[in-house]
């Protein structure tokens, strides 16, 4: 018997590809317009013929149905969709058998580590969980983004601050390209944590939110890290912040993130 979680992992790459193909229009894969064309994007068949399967195959994949699929040919569908690496990664973890990882809630940072942290004050930088709870940050960056220690776990996270804190949409010069990027980095990061309770509570509590409930259908798969991004605070005035992530021993999926501050105004 198929457990939830294969379901689950089937119906997010069904409608990943579904969104991919409507998206991709006839010329950006070097097929001639037509001028009464009844789909938005490709046609399935288009598809399963650039990636060299049958177009039942393809139909069954886009349906969520049971059917053996190997990583070689997700690939050759990625590269039919014009999909970068870590696009073509994400379909290929939801075909995976791999378990689905656990989300540690509350890891046990390192007191040296934590200090590095706390004490780094040449830009803001913090330690988080995968589910972008934040664990440890430096006063830059609670100064910069109004965290605090002593607040409730949900003030904490990342997501949560972007779409609930009205304060956020005066924070970020172009407060809808950085919601993007970040609901696009969390579907990357919830593939792999996909029917974990941690995860599925906050995403069922991010979909009452219309504006992230439309990102998220956009299925936007970002890679690790974030490009630069502009902010505008009220003391420091605008600046553009550069994020370098590394991960972190400590429990999966956990990582340290430092910026670099530079000002434009």
């Amino acid at each position: 018997m198929i457990d939830a979680t294969t379901v689950s992992r089937r119906q997010e790459l069904a409608a990943f590809l579904r969104v991919r193909r409507d998206t991709l229009q006839p010329q950006h894969v070097g097929l001639a317009e037509e001028p009464r064309r009844h789909v938005p994007g490709l046609r399935r068949e288009e598809v399963a013929e650039r990636a060299g399967i049958s177009t039942t195959w393809y139909t069954w994949l886009e349906q969520g149905r049971e059917i053996n699929m190997s990583q070689d040919v997700l690939e050759k569908i990625g590269h039919a969709l014009r999909m970068e690496a870590h696009e073509i990664q994400f379909m290929q973890r939801l075909r995976s058998d791999t378990a689905p990882l656990a989300h540690i809630v509350d890891p046990q940072v390192p007191d040296v580590l934590r200090g590095l942290v706390e004490t780094h004050k040449a830009a803001p930088a913090y330690i988080a969980t995968p589910r972008f709870d934040l664990l440890v940050w430096n006063s830059f960056l609670g100064e910069f983004f109004n965290y605090d220690a002593a607040s409730e776990p949900l003030a904490r996270n990342i997501l949560y601050r972007l779409f609930f804190d009205r304060s956020r949409r005066k924070l970020y010069a172009d407060w809808e390209d950085a919601a993007r990027r970040t609901v696009a980095a969390f579907r990357h990061t919830y593939s792999m944590y996909l029917g974990d309770k941690h995860f599925e509570d906050l995403l069922r509590l991010m979909r009452a939110d219309s504006n992230f409930e439309r990102m998220w259908q956009m299925y936007e798969v970002a890679a690790p890290g974030l490009p630069p991004f502009l902010i505008r605070h009220d003391t420091i005035g605008l600046c553009e912040l550069t994020t370098v992530q590394a991960s972190l021993s400590i429990a999966p999926g956990c990582y340290l993130c430092v910026f670099e501050c530079k000002r434009l105004s």
